[in-house]
């Protein structure tokens, strides 16, 4: 996917927003290391490579030190997809974080799809 149909995707979320859709593109934007899903009030990203290095080759419990609790609406996610975009992804956002929610306003009134 280009860059040009990147913001094409989030200008359209703008428009019109779904829980899937705002996944869809986040995922498409930030070209995570790990599974994009959604949560009870937002969406969720873990990063697989993060993970593995911080966990040095052993199992590891992804602990409150690991995990970042963002909350946002839908204009500010939107906002935050550009800049990952502008960046090439999410590799230098939420250093040493392997698991990153999502808590937007509004989400159970936004449509799953």
């Amino acid at each position: 996917m280009t860059t040009i149909e990147k913001y094409e995707r989030i200008g359209r979320l703008v428009e019109n927003p779904t829980q899937h859709e705002l996944a869809r593109v986040f995922f498409a934007a930030s070209i995570p290391g790990g599974p994009v899903s959604l949560i009870e009030d937002g969406i969720q990203i873990e990063d697989h490579a993060r993970y593995y290095a911080a966990a040095g080759g052993t199992d590891m419990e992804i602990t409150s030190e690991y995990v970042e609790d963002i909350y946002m609406t839908v204009a500010e996610f939107c906002e935050m997809l550009m800049e990952l975009v502008d960046a090439g992804g999410m590799e230098s956002f939420w250093p040493g974080k392997i698991r990153v929610l999502f808590h937007i306003q509004g989400w159970d009134e936004i449509p799953v799809k």
